[in-house]
């Protein structure tokens, strides 16, 4: 698609975006309100807790994310001194890899976290769209996301 963007297009990207952070700012006040978990902190225990062993090089968590290793290495030694993840060396041969795993502690917030967290997602966004919508909404969504894969392959090819 080339060109001008007409009326509805930019009614539909100004909703997207209103949308997204609506439920973005109010999901996580409740996050923290009922688990005392940042979006952020949710995030990263989330990941770790999908990852072998609950732990991973701080470099490939950074990378699953999409953060850049600053942030990530600053957020962690926050969640570190929480005591909600823990930081070593790792075992590669040159020891210099950081590892980062999920805490007894960490994995207990987190498993508080997710009824709670469920439920403020279906309140502020599920209980929104009507149960005979959802595959409708579900195939556009997808649609988005392979949209954005391509995208971004097709430019990784450009510029690569």
């Amino acid at each position: 698609m080339s060109g001008r963007t007409t009326a509805q297009q930019r009614r539909v990207w100004q909703s997207f975006l209103v949308l997204g952070e609506l439920v973005r700012r109010e999901t996580a006040r409740d996050l923290w309100d009922t688990s005392q978990l940042s979006e952020p902190d949710f995030t990263v225990l989330a990941r770790l807790a999908a990852a072998p062993d609950a732990a991973m090089r701080s470099t490939e968590l950074a990378q699953a994310l999409d953060w850049d290793t600053s942030r990530m290495s600053h957020h962690l030694r926050r969640m570190e001194q929480r005591g909600l993840v823990q930081r070593c060396r790792g075992t590669d041969a040159d020891g210099r890899a950081a590892l980062v795993s999920l805490t007894d502690d960490g994995l207990a917030a987190y498993r508080r976290s997710l009824g709670p967290h469920w439920r403020s997602v279906k309140r502020w966004f599920l209980d929104g769209i009507e149960p005979d919508r959802l595959d409708q909404i579900d195939t556009i969504l997808q649609t988005l996301l392979d949209h954005l894969q391509q995208t971004q392959d097709n430019a990784s090819k450009e510029t690569g």
